[in-house]
């Protein structure tokens, strides 16, 4: 039994309005952060089946079924911005914890290292694979031969600028170069405009006013309008925590999002290889969703079928799922091109991508996870890693 003696006095008022306001834990974004993951994994198996093009021919209703796959893309952006704009919305001025350089300085740690390692994976693989570094009629091809721009750019974290570059030795890094430059954007543009103009018009007018400048010509390749769907984001997370919203807000963006992925649904047949128009519809039922979810869960309330992001698999799925995004392609266009010899139907081999290559491809990941990427992980991810694999996590 507890001494009443040593009992602890009750908080005055005061003490009581000075303690910190408990923290909302959005966990469903680690486990959204994963099922993204694990989408463009599924997609791009599908287009490293066998020779290019081949799969989406012989095999039609499944590339139908995963063809919105590279939705993992936009969706990585959006949250990106949400979850970097979080704590930014409890300054009235929305600045930085410790100023732009400390920004900047965390970013570069959590993104840089993991990055470098598997751009040396990858080159390596090219470099000491004979099957990798030569043309053989398949979707890798396009990641071949590597020069010295490519290389050079790559390490820059430039190579988006080109399409000769952009797509060499690892296909998605273009987007962690996209993302990387954003991070400037964010404070040295997005936060500019966001202090001075309303967000409802900043988010549509930059994306619409990039989506125009890739029509006409400009960098098509690197999806410029991403930099807009960072700012829908960005506008999600204010909209997340403001204390009041008017009235019929969340009903509206609750149909926005539902509209989206109806839209994107009926439409799959004439859209899908419309890039462009499907980020743009996704991202933006994507940052409503957000929206929703966020505020039910600040409110304490029920997030229905969406509970499902925050069930543990997903969510350490979503704690890896750097790694998985960083080194899945040259291991997938490597187990198909093992394959190939075997001269299997597509449908075999296919299959044979699902249930053997893909567990090994993750499997991977994880490794690469466990020896590189978790050593530079935020205080977030160092929490929900201590969560996850129940060991406590260091004070």
């Amino acid at each position: 039994m507890t001494d009443p003696k040593r009992q602890s006095p009750p908080a005055t008022a005061a003490q009581s309005a000075q303690a910190p306001t408990p923290r909302v834990e959005f966990r469903y974004l680690d486990g959204m952060r994963g099922a993204a993951a694990l989408a463009v994994v599924v997609f791009h198996t599908f287009l490293f089946t066998g020779l290019e093009g081949q799969a989406a021919a012989e095999l039609p209703v499944i590339g139908w079924l995963i063809g919105y796959g590279y939705l993992g893309v936009p969706i990585f952006i959006v949250l990106s911005g949400y979850v970097l704009m979080l704590p930014l919305t409890k300054s009235p001025t929305l600045q930085f914890r410790g100023g732009v350089g400390q920004f900047f300085k965390r970013r570069a740690k959590r993104i840089l290292p993991p990055y470098f390692a598997a751009l040396a994976i990858s080159l390596a693989l090219i470099a000491f694979i004979p099957v990798m570094n030569q043309q053989g009629g398949t979707a890798w091809d396009s990641k071949i031969p590597v020069d010295v721009g490519g290389v050079v750019s790559h390490l820059l974290l430039l190579h988006d600028v080109s399409p000769d570059w952009a797509f060499q030795i690892d296909g998605p890094l273009w987007s962690v170069a996209v993302e990387w430059q954003i991070y400037f954007l964010m404070p040295l543009i997005l936060l500019p405009l966001f202090r001075r103009f309303s967000p409802w018009i900043v988010t549509p007018a930059l994306t619409l006013l990039l989506l125009a400048a890739s029509l006409v010509g400009f960098a098509p390749w690197a999806h410029p309008w991403l930099v807009g769907l960072f700012a829908a984001g960005m506008f999600a997370a204010q909209l997340t925590t403001r204390p009041t919203l008017p009235r019929g807000t969340v009903g509206w963006l609750t149909a926005a999002a539902i509209g989206a992925a109806a839209l994107l649904l009926v439409l799959s047949p004439f859209t899908q290889d419309k890039v462009w128009f499907s980020e743009i519809i996704g991202g933006a039922g994507f940052m409503a969703l957000l929206v929703v979810l966020g505020r039910r869960t600040t409110q304490g309330a029920s997030i229905g079928l969406f509970a499902v992001f925050e069930s543990k698999p997903l969510r350490y799925a979503g704690l890896v799922s750097y790694s998985v995004y960083l080194i899945h392609s040259p291991l997938l266009a490597l187990g198909n091109l093992l394959l190939l010899p075997l001269g299997l139907p597509v449908a075999a081999q296919y299959t044979l991508m699902m249930l053997v290559v893909v567990p090994v491809t993750l499997a991977l990941c994880w490794a690469f996870f466990q020896l590189v990427e978790r050593h530079f992980q935020n205080s977030h991810q160092t929490k929900e890693s201590a969560t996850l694999t129940h060991h406590p996590a260091a004070p």
